[in-house]
């Protein structure tokens, strides 16, 4: 070997020699040298005493997108009414030409969102109602007295099988004349619902101001005297329930003489919890968040619709600024889902947070905080209300389960 070769091999044991560690004597390493194993640690963090708040009145009646009807339901008792502009059944436009239509059927149909799919024999049943009733601000009293004061126009008998899709009551002959309106209504037309099944259930249906597929409708269908025979078979014009003329009443509201030292989510007032933590410098500035997980225990059983094929969930954002109920929430990306909570379950819930943990250690970072909403309550609150310990409760209060791992120290064996 040369001599050159045999010294920079030589060298190269000297160096990685440096790097070993003596078992009998101490010795010193390079700072590239491996550090002390990482330590992981778990801790839990309490809500800050007295810094979480309900707060309600997110939405009112003409913001729903959800008619709740249910029947015995240990979660509450709903009724529903849908209130429709006026329907032409003299006449339909085919081809630019107004011609005369001659009605043979009526339909009114609706968007089956969500039921209990081991509820049998559902049926909705149509009330006619006098249109002075269709208003927003009636009480579920005053709709229940009109709902057994007025007569059925007809029955939606819902087949065991289908859990979402369109529904309906379709009247021929005479039947028509129950759904046909006095000049004095000015075309217009109200129904008020209720149901019955095999057991205690209730169904959402949809309601949607633009028209679409989730609006409840009505229609005149029949006949025209066109040569084209294709377009014989006409209706009317399909008219969408107004938005300023449904709704739904309910026995159960908690936001009525609600529990200061509870944590209130969705309802017909549509509440939402802001909850603050304080995170440990150690932790917030210096350590790696690997899990973070919100704790939420159960002041009541959560009663909602039994085997709901979407169940119910909660969500938790961010914030951008501690503004209390009009705190702008985080955008979109940083929504995290709870998951479905377990109808009749009083165990605690838990929400992953990893992610909103994570920015909250960033310079400048949004305030650590979290905004929780019922995922129902774009329907104008769900069966369920979900009630939560809060921090002035005796037990249970919102907490946080981190787990973090702390910086490793290079340079030291």
């Amino acid at each position: 070997m040369k001599r050159g070769t045999v010294a920079a091999v030589g060298l190269l044991a000297l160096a990685l020699a440096g790097c070993q560690d003596r078992i009998t004597t101490p010795g010193t390493c390079p700072d590239l040298c491996p550090g002390d194993p990482i330590v992981i640690r778990d801790t839990t963090i309490l809500a800050i005493p007295g810094g979480d708040s309900t707060f309600f009145g997110y939405a009112d009646r003409s913001d729903r997108l959800g008619l709740l009807v249910s029947d015995g339901l240990e979660a509450g008792e709903y009724r529903a009414f849908v209130a429709f502009p006026p329907v032409r059944e003299d006449s339909v436009l085919v081809d630019n030409i107004m011609v005369k239509l001659e009605v043979d059927s009526a339909a009114v149909t609706f968007q089956l969102q969500s039921r209990d799919t081991t509820a049998t024999g559902l049926t909705l049943y149509l009330h006619r109602l006098p249109l002075g009733a269709a208003d927003t601000t009636i009480s579920y009293d005053s709709l229940q007295t009109l709902l057994a004061s007025t007569p059925v126009v007809d029955s939606i008998m819902v087949p065991d099988t289908l859990k979402t899709g369109r529904i309906g009551a379709y009247l021929t002959g005479d039947e028509i004349d129950k759904v046909r309106t006095s000049a004095a209504d000015s075309g217009r037309v109200a129904f008020g619902i209720r149901l019955r099944a095999s057991k205690p259930t209730g169904v959402r249906l949809g309601v949607d101001n633009l028209g679409s597929t989730n609006a409840p409708t009505f229609e005149y269908r029949g006949r025209v005297d066109v040569a084209d025979t294709s377009k014989r078979r006409q209706a009317s014009l399909v008219r969408p329930a107004d938005i300023a003329a449904f709704g739904y009443v309910g026995t159960v509201d908690r936001s009525i003489g609600a529990n200061p030292d509870l944590l209130y989510l969705g309802g017909p007032a549509v509440g939402r919890g802001l909850i603050r933590f304080a995170i440990p410098a150690a932790i917030k500035d210096s350590a790696e968040i690997v899990r973070a997980t919100l704790e939420l225990t159960p002041a009541l059983p959560l009663l909602g619709l039994p085997n709901n094929l979407f169940g119910d969930s909660v969500s938790v954002r961010g914030i951008v600024a501690d503004l209390g109920a009009k705190s702008p929430t985080l955008n979109q990306g940083n929504l995290v889902w709870a998951g479905r909570l377990r109808e009749g379950t009083t165990t605690p819930v838990s929400i992953e947070l990893t992610v909103l943990a994570n920015q909250w250690q960033l310079p400048g970072g949004p305030p650590t905080v979290v905004f929780i909403t019922h995922l129902e309550e774009v329907y104008g609150g769900g069966f369920m209300q979900p009630v939560f310990f809060s921090t002035r409760s005796p037990t249970g209060a919102p907490r946080l389960r981190i787990t973090y791992g702390l910086p490793t120290n290079p340079g030291r064996p």
